[in-house]
């Protein structure tokens, strides 16, 4: 998981001997809960949201169904985070502009091809594009890269 998001650079550059220092003050119980509350499925829900995504939480209800857990989903989210909303390279009215946006379980990157805009805008007829990328989630939180041809 990327450290920049979790905000857990200081946590991770620690060294590893650390770690027995610190939860030495703890029980085994301790420890064992620790673990549990770190694992269910409400903490991983409420770092989907903080991501800031623009799903509503009612589809990430839906996600989970197709994901092995919350922390899974949250993996997934996290690895899509960056590429999410749209892209403009140097030219946009020659056809580099990307648009990122969800789908079910998946992101689809899509090319807004130029195109004229009539007197009534976007009224006069719809967006064309074309598919340029689709990443699906695994159950596990991992992804797969597609690239449709056309």
């Amino acid at each position: 998981m990327p450290s920049d998001i979790c905000g857990s650079s200081l946590l991770l550059a620690l060294p590893d001997d650390i770690f027995p220092v610190i939860t030495s003050s703890l029980s085994p119980r301790d420890v064992c809960s620790l673990n549990s509350v770190l694992s269910s499925d409400e903490v991983w829900l409420a770092q989907c949201n903080k991501l800031g995504i623009l799903l509503p939480f009612s589809n990430l209800a839906e996600w989970r169904e197709g994901v092995s857990s919350y922390k899974a989903l949250c993996r997934f989210l996290m690895t899509i985070h960056p590429l999410m909303g749209i892209w403009v390279h140097e030219t946009p009215e020659l056809g580099n502009v990307v648009y990122v946006m969800p789908g079910f379980l998946s992101v689809f990157g899509c090319r807004i091809i130029p195109q004229k805009i009539g007197h009534l805008g976007l009224e006069d007829g719809p967006i064309l594009w074309r598919p340029v990328f689709v990443i699906i989630c695994k159950y596990g939180g991992s992804t797969s890269f597609f690239f449709p041809t056309t």
